[in-house]
């Protein structure tokens, strides 16, 4: 009776064992998908504190985001590498990031997601840093971003340096940073995530315009840009209208 007990537990623990090595197995794999579509989608692209693309690109799009909205999530993974194919990696464009709390559920959440983030600007790879993000991300309006999961998104970038990318969480303003960010989209009378503006590199902003996509319908129209857009919103900076 105890050898087949014995022989019933070790058969139990084989199973186990299996199936966490399938889930660590699964798991590494995801990661180095995602791994190598975001280096793919970067790779050679000027990174530079928040910003995403050449320091003389002659148009600046603004992204407010909510690192736990869904809708800014499905904007970055399907119309924005369209984006920076067309327009950051040709040096028309370049991209400045800022953070904007409307999904994520309470405050210091928001401050302590948004700073791990943005401590990696510090080496030149917050847009890495989100875009693992967005791939990760977990059901809305969930504690789901631990400090493991944090360190988890920081760990799948490559090249991060991890002991700075820890110190640098609490340094540099960055909590102030990103309370000031909000606040500046709350002020501008944005009301979702992802809301833009757009302008000409160290002109006057706008916010955007477009057609593709719109969010909440009628209550705050806010236009989710495509290629496409930018296209029209560029040749109109360019050649404005006269009154």
């Amino acid at each position: 009776m105890w050898t087949v007990a014995a022989t019933g537990l070790v058969l139990v623990t084989a199973v186990v064992a299996t199936l966490v090595l399938a889930h660590t197995d699964s798991q590494a794999a995801a990661e180095h998908r995602i791994d190598r579509e975001v280096s793919n989608l970067l790779a050679g692209i000027p990174q530079h504190a928040r910003t995403l693309g050449s320091p003389t690109a002659p148009v600046t799009l603004e992204v407010f985001l909510d690192l736990k909205d869904p809708d800014s999530r499905n904007w970055f993974l399907t119309k924005l590498p369209a984006i920076i194919h067309d327009h950051v990696r040709t040096g028309a464009l370049k991209l400045e990031y800022r953070a904007y709390k409307t999904n994520t559920f309470s405050p210091q959440e928001f401050v302590k997601d948004q700073t791990a983030a943005l401590a990696a600007d510090a080496q030149n790879k917050l847009w890495n840093y989100i875009y693992t993000f967005y791939h990760e991300q977990g059901s809305e309006f969930t504690p789901y971003a631990t400090e493991a999961f944090l360190q988890n998104i920081a760990r799948q970038v490559p090249g991060l340096n991890l002991p700075r990318w820890h110190t640098d969480r609490h340094a540099g303003r960055r909590e102030e940073q990103t309370t000031a960010d909000d606040q500046t989209a709350r002020t501008l009378g944005l009301h979702v995530t992802p809301s833009f503006r757009i302008g000409k590199t160290g002109g006057k902003m706008k916010n955007f315009v477009g057609h593709a996509i719109v969010k909440y319908g009628e209550q705050h129209p806010i236009a989710l840009p495509t290629t496409q857009d930018l296209d029209q919103a560029i040749h109109e900076l360019d050649h404005p209208r006269r009154p």
